[in-house]
């Protein structure tokens, strides 16, 4: 799991999701517990987010308009810097068994999704560093 630099206070999360409701409602809940949350609302955006912010959690949908967020999972595990970032799939697609053995997502969520259940994921992989507000 890659760790935030010992000074940083809050946790960054980027959300990479195209449906602007789901986004919005993850942004709000998490920011309620003093979370930094950054949202694409594409593969692109979410690739340049990546590459211009220190993220601690990458929430990924899987269905994007430009792209797989397969192809974005496999880019993270590829490049050194990126490689040990936790990240929660969050789609409404079925988990597909093949790209979960080999892109390793740290757990996958099917939308819709049960918030507290979201927190409690966020809070388990982060290391108890989330402590989003109720939904």
């Amino acid at each position: 799991m890659r760790k935030r630099d010992a000074g940083s206070k809050r946790l960054s999360v980027l959300v990479v999701d195209d449906d602007r409701e789901t986004s919005r409602l993850l942004k709000r809940t998490l920011e309620d517990g003093d979370t930094e949350v950054i949202e694409a609302a594409s593969g692109a955006e979410g690739v340049r987010a990546l590459g211009e912010s220190r993220v601690d959690l990458l929430l990924l949908d899987i269905r994007l308009p430009d792209f797989s967020g397969w192809g974005i999972l496999s880019l993270v595990r590829l490049t050194a810097a990126l490689r040990d970032m936790p990240v929660i799939v969050v789609s409404e697609e079925p988990p597909n068994a093949v790209m979960m053995e080999r892109l390793k997502p740290d757990d996958y969520v099917q939308k819709p999704f049960d918030m507290r259940d979201l927190l409690s994921r966020v809070t388990r992989i982060t290391g108890g560093k989330s402590s989003g507000g109720a939904a």
